[in-house]
């Protein structure tokens, strides 16, 4: 697949007017666990984005708009600030638009689950951008381990074990075992901010080990430094020019 769709990937595996740093308003550490989940309907976000494949590194600046449950939008951009790519992702399909190519792409959720053996998913992929969980406690069993509370669910082959902050009482840190592959994903979450009342991690670093000893580690690095709940609806251009390629 074209380098550029696996960098889109990436960033989205891989936000207001008034962002604090959450540390000091967070109160002292709970003895129950009550995850805190962003309630809103629209958003925007500005963020920086590192990939590192071990083979070709890349960064770039990604702009977010993001309809909760429905359609995640983003525009990325290289230094130069000239728009390389637009992706539209809903329930159903992946759309990429490849400027620098002129080429366009269309993927199912099923086709990238099988490509890229992975559960691919909208719901997984907003879980991960705003740092929810992408496997929600269902009651499994709670560990207390130092500043966290810890559990494990199960989807088909993968198994996630989560950590919750005591503190914070958000997804701080998640680990994917993948049983069929033996590959590993870790996503840590960092530096919270406070939007409309809202907490949001603004650090995300995920990192891709793989079983396979020739296969080098992939890492992605998402930075936010500007997030806003919107008012009321947003719009999500995106249209294909009719000399693009289908690919």
């Amino acid at each position: 697949m074209n380098k550029l769709i696996i960098i889109c990937l990436a960033v989205v595996i891989g936000l207001s007017s008034c962002n604090r740093n959450v540390g000091a308003i967070f109160g002292s550490k709970k003895d129950k666990l009550d995850v805190v989940d962003p309630e809103f309907d629209y958003m925007t976000a500005k963020a920086k984005f590192r990939y590192d494949d071990g083979k070709k590194g890349f960064s770039a600046t990604a702009n977010f708009r993001i309809k909760k449950d429905s359609l995640i939008w983003l525009s990325i951009s290289p230094a130069l600030g000239i728009e390389l790519a637009r992706v539209l992702i809903n329930t159903e399909n992946v759309f990429v638009i490849d400027k620098l190519n002129k080429h366009y792409y269309e993927y199912s959720f099923d086709d990238l689950s099988k490509q890229y053996d992975m559960d691919f998913n909208f719901q997984m992929i907003q879980s991960v951008i705003l740092g929810n969980l992408v496997e929600p406690y269902r009651k499994q069993r709670i560990e207390r381990m130092d500043d966290y509370f810890t559990y494990t669910a199960s989807k088909g082959v993968y198994l996630y074990q989560n950590f919750i902050g005591a503190t914070s009482m958000k997804l701080e840190k998640v680990h994917v075992f993948d049983e069929g592959s033996g590959n590993t994903i870790s996503v840590n979450y960092s530096d919270f901010i406070l939007v409309n009342n809202q907490i949001f991690p603004n650090e995300i670093s995920a990192v891709i080990e793989y079983e396979a000893k020739n296969k080098p580690k992939t890492e992605v690095d998402i930075s936010y430094n500007k997030m806003v709940i919107e008012d009321g609806p947003i719009s999500f251009p995106f249209s294909v020019p009719s000399k693009y390629e289908k690919k």
